[in-house]
């Protein structure tokens, strides 16, 4: 009697019809990883990302070893902590070249730390969140982890605030509902309510100010940076310790670094065209 030939495990569907994509499966996953451990300083280890994100530890292990090997991550000898490596620091470099931002920023960043004694910083929006694309620091303002690429919640960063401000409310109001379930502001007494007031009136003075809500202790002011079409795409700010002197003269500097990297960014996309 012939043997019967093994029963093939059949894939599990998806919504659309279609077996699932182990590929895309594991795909998804590395990109999971490489978001996670970007986020924090000191990074994670393979136990501490299979907790996470609710893998199988001997996954998550194939997929850093992967991702090690090929560059995209660097693991500590001594505590077998993983964080991003420097193939990630090129492509996410090679990106900001490519939106010309950095080049055409940098030389008012340095203006602006000069003028103000904070330090300059440029952000955009990103899937809803607030990420450095840029910084020109204050020496002993080093500290602050702050790093380019990394992103935090807009809602508690002045430039954040600039970037929320010229979404459309009601876009802007279903990002920001949960913060007020949660406790991601550190005001107690936020509300979606008071946000959005808040937001009204960054949009009309056209800065935005921060005290002590993403780090205790330091405060920053920022400004919208528009490209050749008038659109908010971007944001600076000068942030420094709380209780910043000459607070009007601060907003003063700001605002022009705003307008001056706006209207070079206008310059570099016309000669582009």
């Amino acid at each position: 009697m012939a043997a019967l030939a093994p029963v093939r495990k059949r894939e599990p569907e998806s919504k659309t019809g279609h077996a699932r994509d182990v590929g895309t499966t594991s795909l998804l996953r590395a990109l999971c990883i490489l978001e996670m451990v970007a986020q924090k300083s000191g990074g994670f280890t393979n136990a501490e990302i299979s907790r996470r994100l609710k893998i199988a530890t001997s996954t998550t292990s194939y997929i850093l070893s992967r991702l090690e090997r090929e560059g995209y991550l660097t693991r500590d000898a001594e505590d077998g902590r993983y964080e991003i490596g420097l193939k990630v620091v090129a492509l996410a470099h090679g990106a900001l070249r490519g939106m010309g931002l950095r080049k055409v920023a940098e030389p008012i960043l340095h203006r602006l730390v000069g003028e103000t004694r904070y330090s300059g910083i440029v952000g955009v929006l990103e899937r809803g969140l607030m990420m450095i694309v840029d910084k020109v620091e204050r020496p002993d303002l080093a500290f602050i982890d702050m790093d380019i690429g990394v992103r935090y919640p807009a809602h508690s960063t002045a430039l954040g605030k600039v970037l929320l401000a010229h979404l459309p409310p009601l876009k802007v109001a279903k990002r920001i509902e949960r913060y007020a379930v949660t406790p991601a502001s550190r005001n107690p007494k936020f509300t979606v309510e008071g946000f959005m007031r808040e937001l009204a009136t960054v949009k009309k003075q056209g800065y935005a100010m921060s005290d002590g809500e993403l780090y205790l202790g330091i405060s920053a002011i920022a400004a919208p940076i528009l490209d050749s079409n008038s659109v908010v795409r971007a944001a600076v700010s000068a942030t420094g310790p709380t209780r910043m002197a000459e607070e009007d003269k601060l907003i003063a500097s700001v605002t022009r670094a705003a307008r001056d990297i706006s209207q070079r960014l206008k310059q570099v996309t016309t000669l582009s065209r």
